[in-house]
């Protein structure tokens, strides 16, 4: 039932309009209320392995590079559990390890670094989050994507396989899938 809902949930963030209009005369925030949403969403319909986590006890960590969010992700996931972890949001700097993270979102003003933390992330139980226009091909694994005024996501399913985590087919119906273009003598 709690699944259930949370899908409804999901599935009613995808349709929510940001137009262009609120987003001018209103803080930016109203979008990234709605992306702090996602990524609470999406926590809630990944599996990660064991191995993800540093010890039976350890917080859910949706770690930030860069936090557009002036709070909103925060106050989303505040008193939440997830499979019994407390969730917990942790800002990080660039040389910063990413060890501890479960997730990560790597933001706009961030997007010089994307590769580099999903080089970082790789062959770890890490769900990479972005934004940019590259950043399915940088090997991440979840895209936001804004069109006609709506926000809604890419998946890479071979990217999300690679870090040993397990997407649910309910997540994937509601993303774009994506299959990167490979570069030459890289398989991202």
């Amino acid at each position: 039932m709690k699944r259930r809902f949370g899908l409804a949930a999901a599935w009613c963030i995808c349709t929510i309009v940001v137009d262009g209009s609120v987003a001018r005369s209103q803080p930016a925030s109203a979008e990234y209320q709605v992306k702090a949403a996602f990524l609470y969403n999406f926590a809630k319909f990944v599996v990660w392995p064991p191995q993800a986590f540093p010890s039976p006890d350890s917080p859910f960590t949706i770690c930030l590079a860069g936090d557009p969010f002036e709070g909103a992700l925060d106050r989303t996931v505040q008193g939440e559990l997830l499979d019994r972890r407390p969730l917990m949001v942790r800002r990080i700097i660039p040389a910063e390890d990413l060890r501890g993270c479960q997730m990560i979102y790597v933001a706009p003003n961030e997007a010089r670094r994307s590769e580099e933390i999903i080089d970082a992330a790789a062959n770890s139980p890490i769900l990479t989050v972005g934004e940019t226009d590259s950043f399915i091909n940088e090997g991440g694994i979840i895209r936001f994507v804004r069109s006609g005024g709506r926000i809604h996501f890419q998946i890479n399913p071979d990217a999300a396989e690679r870090a040993s985590l397990r997407v649910s087919a309910r997540l994937l119906r509601l993303a774009d899938i994506v299959r990167p273009r490979q570069r030459a003598g890289v398989i991202r």
